[in-house]
């Protein structure tokens, strides 16, 4: 373990269960990082990580939890945070619960464990949040969602400067459309159409997020950036 880079040593995942988040997690087992991995429901984490059940969206349940993964892996260096959830609503019908839900675990969640990240973590660690491209490119139903997300950019940018006298790197990562189950569940014909989004022709697969991921975790000289996964997705007018 104390051959990988510092921000891939010892690093809490959350949103592990599924998606980008399980695919970071099966990425820095496999580089040899112990992982504390989080989720609502621990059964569906890797095995291989030391498993945290946490609700994000309730302040009281997440309150103390980077210091449970460091106290449970004796140090941090990392912290990546992939959890969501999104709510395709039309402005004028975006109903309240939905509204509150995402802005609590899509921006005021990464928001508070990064501040509680930011002293905890081992000088020269690193954070990275998962953000979207919807932020730079909304869609007519993505409001609170693109909101959100633009907001967490916000963070990642003011956490940079103040993690910066203790050496730690914070940067986003933004994917396009990743071919994940809440994808594929949709019909053949948005499948197609979401495909035609990207100039490369497909959509992106959680691995490859998973690897920009691990590749800001251990990147020494970049912080306040945000690296797209898009498949050439922004570049389109």
């Amino acid at each position: 373990m104390s051959a990988l880079p510092l921000g891939l040593r010892r690093v809490l995942v959350t949103g592990a269960s599924s998606g980008i988040g399980h695919a970071v997690v099966a990425a820095l087992l496999e580089r040899g990082a112990q992982v504390v991995g989080v989720a609502r429901r621990a059964e569906l984490i890797d095995r291989r990580a030391v498993a945290l059940a946490c609700d994000l969206s309730d302040p009281a349940a997440r309150k103390g939890l980077v210091e449970r993964a460091r106290t449970a892996l004796g140090g941090l260096d990392g912290l990546v945070y992939a959890a969501g959830v999104v709510a395709h609503q039309l402005p004028g019908a975006i109903d309240e619960a939905s509204l509150r839900a995402q802005l609590e675990v899509d921006l005021v969640a990464p928001l508070r464990l990064g501040e509680e990240a930011l002293p905890l973590l081992d000088e020269g660690g690193a954070m990275v949040f998962v953000t979207s491209t919807l932020a730079e490119r909304p869609i007519v139903t993505s409001a609170v969602y693109s909101a959100a997300k633009a907001g967490l950019t916000a963070v990642t940018r003011s956490f940079a400067l103040a993690g910066a006298a203790r050496g730690l790197r914070i940067n986003d990562v933004s994917p396009g459309v990743i071919d994940t189950d809440m994808v594929r569940g949709r019909p053949a014909a948005d499948l197609e159409r979401l495909r035609r989004l990207h100039p490369l022709g497909r959509l992106g697969t959680a691995a490859e997020v998973a690897a920009a991921v691990l590749h800001l975790l251990a990147a020494p000289f970049t912080t306040g950036s945000t690296l797209r996964v898009d498949g050439g997705l922004l570049t389109r007018e």
